[in-house]
C-alpha cells in the first residue's frame, strides 16, 4: 500500500498533472451513499414526486449541492503534491482511499488533473470528515467524489447553451492585440487560423489587415465559456478578401469552402506546427550540426518549444510509429499513390498513433521533441513524391476541386445568407472600441 501512495505525486509533462490516484465524479445518487437529509439539493433530485408536495429551491447551489448546507474548504493543487496524503490528512484510510480509486475506473482519468486547479470539499459540520470532494476539469464537467462509503464516483456534464456571436478587427500591432482588444480568446484565434491558413498567411502580418467572424458561444449557467464552431469568417489584407463558409455539403462532409465553393483547407498543410519557425531548409549539400560533415538533408526543420503538438499534413495512413536511429521517435504517413510524409525526433506519439491507424488532416499525431541526432527541440519533416524525397516549399501541390452544378448552386445560397451575417458586422478600431466605451461612461453618469 505504501507504493501504492508513493505514486501519487503531482507530474506536469505537457500541463497535465499526473495524479497516481484517482479519476472521479458526479451524480445526484451520490445522495444515497451519505446520511439522508444531509443535502437538501441531492434528495429533491432523487426523490419522488408526491401529490400535493409543494417545489422547494435550495439556495446557494452549486455542483447540485445547497452549499448552505455544508461547511466548504478548498486546496489547490501544487507540483509535488500527493493526492493520497491529502486524502489521508481529511480523514481518509488506506482502504477508503483504495476503494475510492477503484470506483473512478471509467468514470473519470486521474491523470488529467492540472496543476493550479483546486479540490473542493465538503463536510456536514465544521469538524466532520469532507463527505464529498468536486473537482472541475473544465467549465462543461465537474467530478463528485464520495469520501464516505460507498465511495461512489461520477462526471456530470453541464447544461450548455449555444449563442451566435460576431466580432470584428482592425490590426494596428497584430492578429492577437486586435483579438484581445475585442476581448476574444485564443480558442477563436486557432479556429480562425484553421479555416484561413490556406488562404491567409499569418506569419507575415500587415497593419490594416482586417477581419469578420461569426461564431458559436457556449454559455454555462450565465457564464461565457468557450468558444464553439466558426460559422463564417473574411481576413481582408490589400482590398482581398478571403472567406471560409462552414457548410454541410450533401454530397461530402461538413467542413469549410471559400467564395467559390473551393474547400478552404487545402489537401496538404504548409507546415506541420501551428506556429514554429524554420531551422534548417532542405539542402542537399548541408553541414549536419551533430556529426559535423556535410550531408544531404532531405527534409525541413521546424524548431518548436518540447511537447508541441505536432499535426499530420493531409489525410493518410500510418505506416509506422517507432524509434530508430538517429531519426529518434518518428511517424510516416502514406496519403494516397503519390505522396508520403515523415516526422522525426518526436518526444512521444498521440495517443492511438500506431501503423495502420487513420488519420486525418491536423490531426495531432505527437510531440516535439529532441530524440535521435537533434541539438534542440523540432520535427524534421520529409516529404515523398513517387518514391523520391523531395521539397515540399517547392512543390505544387494538388489543389481540391471546386463544387459544381447544383451542389454549387445550393452552396451558393447558403454562402450568401452568411455573407450577409458578415456585411452586418462593422469593423472596429481600438479608437472607435474606447470612443464606444467613452460614450457608456458618459451615459451612465447623465442616467445614474
Amino acid at each position: 500500500m505504501k507504493q501504492l501512495f508513493s505514486n501519487l505525486k503531482f507530474r506536469r509533462p505537457a500541463l497535465t498533472v499526473s495524479l497516481g490516484i484517482l479519476s472521479l465524479a458526479l451524480l445526484a445518487a451520490v445522495v444515497q451513499m451519505m446520511n439522508p437529509g444531509v443535502r437538501q439539493a441531492a434528495a429533491l433530485a432523487l426523490s419522488e414526486p408526491q401529490l400535493g408536495a409543494l417545489p422547494v429551491t435550495p439556495q446557494n447551489m452549486r455542483w447540485g449541492f445547497a452549499l448552505d448546507e455544508f461547511t466548504l474548504s478548498e486546496k489547490e493543487l501544487r507540483s509535488g503534491d500527493v493526492l493520497g496524503s491529502i486524502l489521508i490528512e481529511k480523514g481518509m484510510s488506506y482502504p477508503e482511499v483504495q476503494a475510492l480509486v477503484d470506483n473512478t475506473k471509467d468514470k473519470f482519468n486521474i491523470t488529467n488533473m492540472r496543476i493550479g486547479r483546486k479540490l473542493h470539499f465538503l463536510s456536514t459540520t465544521q469538524d466532520s470528515k469532507p463527505d464529498f470532494m468536486i473537482y472541475e476539469p473544465s467549465a462543461y464537467e465537474y467530478v463528485v467524489f464520495g469520501l464516505k462509503a460507498p465511495h461512489k464516483v461520477e462526471l456530470v456534464k453541464r447544461d450548455v447553451k449555444v449563442e451566435i456571436k460576431a466580432a470584428s478587427g482592425v490590426l494596428e500591432s497584430s492578429f492577437w492585440q486586435a483579438l484581445t482588444d475585442n476581448g476574444l480568446s485564443d480558442e477563436l484565434a486557432d479556429g480562425m487560423i484553421d479555416v484561413l491558413a490556406s488562404s491567409v498567411d499569418f506569419y507575415h502580418q500587415k497593419q490594416g489587415d482586417r477581419f469578420k467572424v461569426v461564431y458559436e458561444q457556449h454559455i454555462v449557467e450565465g457564464q461565457a465559456v468557450g468558444t464553439g464552431k466558426i460559422i463564417a469568417a473574411v481576413y481582408e489584407r490589400d482590398g482581398k478578401e478571403s472567406h471560409a463558409f462552414r457548410y454541410d455539403n450533401p454530397n461530402d462532409k461538413t467542413d469549410y469552402y471559400d467564395f467559390d465553393g473551393r474547400p478552404a483547407r487545402k489537401a496538404f498543410l504548409k507546415s506541420p506546427l501551428k506556429f514554429s519557425r524554420i531551422s534548417s531548409r532542405f539542402n542537399m549539400n548541408r553541414l549536419h550540426p551533430v556529426l559535423g560533415y556535410h550531408k544531404a538533408h532531405l527534409g525541413t526543420d521546424y524548431a518548436a518549444p518540447h511537447g508541441t503538438p505536432i499535426m499530420a499534413v493531409a489525410d493518410g495512413t500510418v505506416l509506422e510509429a517507432t524509434r530508430r536511429g538517429g531519426n529518434g521517435n518518428f511517424v510516416r504517413i502514406r496519403h494516397n499513390q503519390t505522396y508520403e510524409t515523415q516526422y522525426l525526433h518526436m518526444s512521444g506519439f498521440a495517443r492511438g498513433i500506431r501503423p495502420g491507424t487513420r488519420v486525418i488532416q491536423g490531426q495531432t499525431i505527437g510531440y516535439v521533441g529532441s530524440t535521435g541526432l537533434a541539438t534542440g527541440p523540432h520535427v524534421c519533416f520529409r516529404f515523398w513524391k513517387n518514391g523520391k524525397q523531395v521539397d515540399h516549399l517547392r512543390l505544387n501541390l494538388p489543389q481540391p476541386e471546386p463544387m459544381t452544378g447544383k451542389a454549387l448552386d445550393a452552396y451558393k445560397i447558403e454562402r450568401d445568407r452568411l455573407i450577409k451575417m458578415l456585411d452586418e458586422v462593422p469593423y472596429r478600431t481600438h479608437n472607435s472600441m474606447a470612443q464606444d466605451s467613452e460614450a457608456g461612461s458618459s451615459e451612465h453618469k447623465a442616467n445614474p
